[in-house]
């Protein structure tokens, strides 16, 4: 019988503080033995904090032309303080620095024809890259009209590469959008992908499973994973096109968004967004700022839902976190929350417990 498990908040924070030119809330935190990396796309800059003395300990200033230009700064990876790979929104060029800030190599590379370059966004539907022995596999976006999209189209379509960290060549893993994804219309199709201990595992914005295989030359399989918090019939993409409808169903539909692996507990957590009725532009737009309620799934190591809370509005932004030996550190500097502190960064400590 399993053991139900879901977060919990602990009331225990954890505050950082920041300087003038730093937003309270960031495009997404990546972390590495105790240490918690942050992201400027503003001043193509990565900032190291160290978590158990709450300070920040070093600026990674990178030029954008030149010598040593990176370009503009869009996402990171940190495989280990030795090598941490930077990357740009467009450019076909993956940069290798450490913790001096020098970058120590450009690797230039081809993307496959019809397919976007490495797509590593620090917290939208996080995918970070994985590396496997002289590979690194990556997220692409498939190019063409979203709306001409059709079920067979999508089903041979690609959501990851990998690229040779030797000599740039590029070659598709046989992890394909599910074939049954679009069978009953358009849907948002955007994946989170997250490696666990034995499997790699995507969550897409409209289905409730999840899609697993344990290593990228296997087909992926299917697991019901879904929300009670969701409607049992996810939306599907309007047809009319018009820009209400549209933001309606990106920001207030059903919906599910990040899928990060917690290497402490050996757990996933799914993050999901329940429907909202609101019909009003402004205030659909707000959300991107201001989020609403969401809810944290808990999954075992076979993807088994073991539990899930539901967070009510105006205290968490559950796009900013991290996950730490502790537990899971959630954003409390909610534009409506009364904590929110203009000069930190802060956290809330989400502990799993069993019922």
């Amino acid at each position: 019988m399993q053991t139900e498990k879901k977060l919990e908040a602990s009331g225990v924070t954890l505050a950082f503080s920041i300087d003038d030119n730093t937003p309270n809330v960031s495009l997404g935190f990546s972390t590495f033995h105790g240490l918690l990396f942050n992201i400027l796309w503003q001043r193509n800059e990565i900032q190291i904090y160290d978590i158990a003395n709450r300070g920040l300990v070093k600026r990674l200033a990178f030029e954008s032309e030149g010598n040593q230009g990176v370009g503009d700064l869009f996402g990171i990876h940190v495989h280990s303080l030795d090598s941490i790979f930077l990357f740009g929104q467009s450019a076909p060029i993956i940069y290798l620095t450490d913790t001096s800030g020098i970058v120590k190599q450009r690797l230039r590379y081809v993307a496959p024809e019809g397919y976007s370059t490495a797509f590593v966004h620090p917290s939208y539907f996080l995918s970070p890259p994985i590396i496997t022995g002289d590979e690194l596999l990556v997220k692409t976006h498939v190019n063409g009209n979203y709306r001409e999209f059709t079920n067979e189209l999508l089903s041979e379509s690609h959501m990851v590469y990998a690229i040779n960290l030797t000599n740039g060549n590029v070659r598709f893993v046989n992890h394909r959008y599910p074939n049954d994804y679009l069978a009953d219309g358009l849907k948002h199709f955007e994946p989170s992908m997250a490696k666990g201990k034995d499997k790699i595992v995507y969550s897409l914005f409209g289905d409730h499973r999840v899609f697993y295989a344990s290593s990228f030359e296997e087909e992926l399989k299917s697991k019901y994973a879904g929300s009670q918090y969701l409607d049992a019939r996810l939306k599907l993409f309007p047809s009319g096109g018009e820009r209400l409808e549209t933001m309606q169903y990106m920001n207030t539909s059903s919906r599910y968004d990040n899928l990060v692996y917690d290497p402490y507990r050996n757990l996933y957590y799914r993050f999901a967004y329940p429907t909202l009725d609101i019909t009003d532009l402004n205030e659909i737009q707000r959300l991107r700022t201001s989020p609403g309620p969401f809810v944290i799934m808990v999954l075992d190591d076979e993807l088994n839902v073991l539990g899930e809370t539901f967070f009510e509005a105006g205290r968490y932004m559950p796009n900013n976190f991290f996950i730490h030996e502790d537990g899971l550190y959630v954003s409390i500097n909610h534009p409506d929350n009364p904590e929110n502190d203009e000069d930190m960064f802060k956290f809330e400590l989400l502990k799993v417990i069993e019922k």
